[in-house]
């Protein structure tokens, strides 16, 4: 099996950053222009707690938008990966999929508990995400965790194509 490197994988991890960057993008001008141009006209309590210096309000909105675009972000990866695709959109670009151990797609369930576990990898230094470099079969800590693989979607295709040819031989 052709195990997706470290490179190949940074690289559709970019990919994917530039497509959500650009996607969130667009969402926030269109929220700026529907509040600018609405009749949206603040409230006299948030606006007098605005303008008496309280970063409550402030900091709740920063807190929920953070965990909308984390929910987001969650939700790309997890559906992508646990779809017939196999891959996010940057995967696909490299000619890469995710798969267990038994060269399955992943569950919905096991394609969220690779991305959460990703956060270990942030917590010690992204060092999880650069053992992907060093391990026998190219695996990150949050592939170790949740049993998967990336790897090359030509190689797994002839493989597959091969395991159906013998299995309908028999």
């Amino acid at each position: 099996m052709l195990y997706a490197g470290f490179w190949k994988r940074t690289l559709a991890y970019i990919i994917d950053s530039l497509i959500l960057w650009f996607v969130f993008l667009i969402f926030g001008l269109i929220w700026i222009v529907i509040r600018t141009l609405g009749d949206w006209v603040p409230s006299p309590a948030e606006s007098s707690l605005l303008s008496d210096g309280s970063t409550s309000i402030v900091t709740m909105k920063v807190i929920g938008q953070t965990l909308l675009n984390w929910g987001a972000i969650w939700l790309y990866y997890a559906l992508m990966e646990s779809s017939k695709c196999k891959a996010t959109v940057g995967k696909m670009a490299l000619g890469i999929v995710v798969v267990d151990e038994f060269n399955h797609k992943l569950s919905f369930g096991r394609a969220s508990a690779r991305y959460w576990s990703k956060l270990l990898s942030v917590i010690i230094l992204f060092v999880g995400f650069i053992m992907a470099a060093f391990t026998a079969r190219k695996q990150a800590l949050h592939d170790l965790i949740a049993r998967t693989y990336v790897v090359d979607k030509r190689e797994l295709d002839y493989i597959l194509r091969e395991q159906a040819q013998r299995g309908a031989g028999m």
